[in-house]
C-alpha cells in the first residue's frame, strides 16, 4: 500500500467496511465478512491461484500477452493477485455496485488502477476478447450456466479458470436443478455433469482439483471444483501446467 494515497471519509467508511476476501495475502489486511466467508476463502484461494499462475504460463507459452477478464469479480480479489503474477491487463465484471467500489478502491490501495477496469455489467454482455478468463464463484448462481461457458468460447482466447460449487449429495451425470436446493436461486450440478457440460462447451480441461467448503453447511453447497481449461481448437499448447 503506497502511504502517500488520501482517502475521503467515504473511503475510511469502505475500508473498514466487512469485505468478501481478506487481502492480506496481496499486501494490505481487509476486514472481513465474518460466518461462512474466511473458511471458504482458506478453501479456494490456494486452488485458484495455483490455476491462474497455469493461466498465465498457457499464455506466454502461446506468445499471448495475457490480458484478462474476472466475471464475477466481486472485491477485485483474483484480478489483483493476477496483476501481481504478470497479467497485463485485466477488466472485472460484476452487478453489484458496493462491491465494484471495494474493488477499485483495494486496486488503487495495492496500486494496480492502470491495470485493472471495473464494469458494473452482466456477465453475459461481457466486452471484447481476452487471453485469459477467470470464473470464480459464479456458475452456480445461474439458471443457465452452459450459457455461459458457450459464451465464454467467444471471448477467452486460450486459458478459463474455472471455479464452482457443486453438490456432494448427488454424483449422477445427469444431475442439474434450479433453483438449488435450500435456495431460490441460482442452480446445483454434481462433478460428472460440470465435466461433461464444460467440454460440451468447447473447453478441454487441462487440469482440475476439488475440495470441501468448510464454511457451508448443506453438503449440497460443500463441494467445489476447480478447472484450467482451454477451448477446444487452441493448439500452441508449450508449456503444461
Amino acid at each position: 500500500m503506497d502511504s502517500a494515497i488520501e482517502l475521503s471519509r467515504d473511503e475510511l467508511h469502505l475500508l473498514m467496511d466487512p469485505w468478501y476476501h481478506d487481502f492480506s495475502v496481496l499486501g494490505l489486511r481487509t476486514p472481513q465478512r465474518p460466518g461462512i466467508f474466511g473458511p471458504n476463502q482458506a478453501c479456494k484461494q490456494g486452488p485458484v491461484f495455483k490455476f491462474i499462475d497455469n493461466a498465465l504460463t498457457l499464455c506466454h507459452g502461446c506468445g499471448a500477452s495475457a490480458k484478462g477478464a474476472e466475471l464475477f469479480c466481486a472485491d477485485g480479489f483474483y484480478a489483483n493477485y493476477a496483476i501481481q503474477q504478470g497479467a497485463e491487463e485485466i477488466v472485472g465484471i460484476d452487478a453489484n455496485d458496493h462491491d465494484l467500489a471495494k474493488a477499485r478502491l483495494i486496486t488503487r490501495l495495492l496500486g494496480n488502477q492502470e491495470k485493472i477496469a471495473f464494469l458494473h455489467a452482466d456477465v453475459f454482455e461481457l466486452p471484447g476478447a481476452y487471453d485469459f478468463g477467470i470464473c470464480a464463484g459464479g456458475l452456480y448462481h445461474l439458471s443457465n450456466p452452459q450459457d455461459l461457458l458457450k459464451r465464454l468460447r467467444e471471448k477467452i482466447r486460450t486459458a478459463l479458470v474455472i471455479q464452482t460449487v457443486y453438490s456432494l449429495t448427488n454424483t449422477s451425470e445427469d444431475y442439474f436443478e434450479t433453483p438449488a436446493p435450500h435456495w431460490t436461486w441460482g442452480c446445483r450440478f454434481s462433478y460428472p455433469y460440470l465435466l461433461r457440460t464444460v467440454a460440451d462447451c468447447g473447453w478441454i480441461v487441462m487440469n482440475a482439483l476439488t475440495n470441501e467448503l468448510k464454511g457451508n453447511t448443506h453438503p449440497e453447497d460443500r463441494g467445489s471444483a476447480y478447472l484450467l481449461c482451454m477451448p477446444l481448437v487452441k493448439t500452441c499448447v508449450q508449456t503444461s501446467p
